[in-house]
């Protein structure tokens, strides 16, 4: 039986992600143009119940005397603007908090992205396309239009764990960590909007839909129609293996593991009067992707005869990746496994007299070939919410 003690609460996004559709110009990945508004952004980086044997710490920075109950929120704007708009580190470093915070609110995230998974396990970068309002003019680029940061975890004990004047742990302490996410049903939440089809429901038109997709044949042919502006984002967790507290990551190593995460269903689902209309799926099932091909019929089929290839492999490679994308369910919470009594290496924790800390990437986008990336979540928001814990087992 676990028991969830010692949360590490992430309250990243609240109310902040909105999405916008410039229908009368551009059609721009499966349709949409995604904004971000961030005058409400809140990031709330903290633990709670410090009263166990021990508990996880954050900082956003991994430098040793940073770990507490909280990070620096302004470490992370820092981090989300690098990445958003290129900017240097000497940059955003002089910067003063009054103006970092207006530069931050309005920061926006451009156009839908995707991305895949390097065979090293690391994420490749994201891209996007930019038809540069033309049906024919079609280039693939790559794309900064994600949230992206780091934030570190080490342990803590309610005593406090002291060191000797080279930082050295006493060997009488010995802990050895876990990290699940908690409340992972919670951790996308959209808002629920309204959308009707371009034309007459198109899978009735089929001589045959496979029973895995039946929930398309009851999408309302002219009527409106709920969906949920979460189904469409996808929020990703790259694990590094810990090292000395002391040391500094040289941002040169692989993730020992990548987790991507999809807000609603790989298959279309009904759930009540709200319809998921599913992950990353083919183009017959993709409504994202056919309402789109109805706005621009040549959307996929450039003058340039190697387009349409790299349409279509594109698209296999999103919807090879998006079967791996794992649901917002109990039995994907678990990030880091402590080490066996065998092997303690690498470890979250204390041993041997070493404190070890670990960075975690936190990624965060709108998922371009998602089958519910349609112009009916325009304006809508969605928060992202983690809570990590250390989750102590009995």
């Amino acid at each position: 039986m676990r028991k969830i003690n010692k949360k590490i609460l992430i309250s990243i996004l609240t109310s902040v992600i909105v999405m916008i559709t410039i229908v009368a110009t551009t059609f721009a990945w499966v349709g949409i143009f995604t904004y971000a508004n961030t005058d409400n952004f809140s990031i709330n980086l903290k633990i709670s119940e410090l009263d166990a044997n021990y508990f996880l710490t954050i900082s956003a920075t991994g430098e040793r005397g940073t770990f507490s109950d909280e990070a620096d929120s302004t470490e992370i704007k820092k981090q989300i603007l690098m990445n958003l708009k290129n900017w240097s580190r000497e940059y955003v470093d002089s910067v003063d908090e009054d103006e970092l915070d207006a530069l931050y609110s309005r920061f926006c995230i451009t156009t839908p992205s995707t991305c895949t998974l390097k065979s090293d396990g690391s994420m490749s970068d994201f891209y996007t396309i930019n038809n540069k309002n033309s049906d024919y003019y079609e280039t693939y680029h790559s794309s900064t239009s994600y949230i992206k940061f780091d934030i570190y975890l080490s342990v803590d004990t309610k005593e406090g764990i002291k060191t000797d004047a080279e930082g050295n742990v006493p060997d009488d302490i010995e802990i050895n960590s876990n990290v699940f996410i908690t409340e992972l049903e919670n951790t996308i939440v959209g808002t629920l909007c309204r959308q009707k089809l371009t034309n007459l429901n198109p899978y009735k038109e089929m001589p045959s839909v496979p029973s895995a997709y039946n929930a398309l044949l009851s999408l309302p042919d002219i009527t409106m129609f709920n969906i949920n502006s979460a189904n469409a984002t996808r929020f990703a967790l790259c694990l590094y293996n810990p090292i000395d507290i002391r040391s500094s990551y040289t941002g040169n190593e692989l993730p020992t593991k990548t987790l991507i995460y999809h807000g609603g269903q790989q298959l279309p689902t009904i759930d009540g009067d709200v319809f998921d209309l599913g992950g990353i799926l083919p183009e017959e099932y993709n409504t994202a992707l056919r309402e789109l091909l109805i706005i621009r019929p040549h959307y996929k089929d450039s003058i340039y005869t190697s387009y349409n290839a790299n349409y279509y492999n594109d698209l296999n490679k999103a919807i090879e990746r998006g079967q791996t994308d794992l649901d917002l369910v109990e039995s994907n919470s678990r990030l880091w496994t402590k080490a066996s009594n065998q092997d303690l290496y690498p470890y979250l924790g204390v041993h041997n007299g070493v404190q070890t800390k670990q960075k975690i990437s936190v990624y965060f986008w709108f998922e371009g070939w998602d089958s519910d990336c349609i112009v009916g979540i325009d304006e809508k928001p969605v928060t992202l919410n983690l809570t990590l814990t250390a989750g102590v087992e009995d």
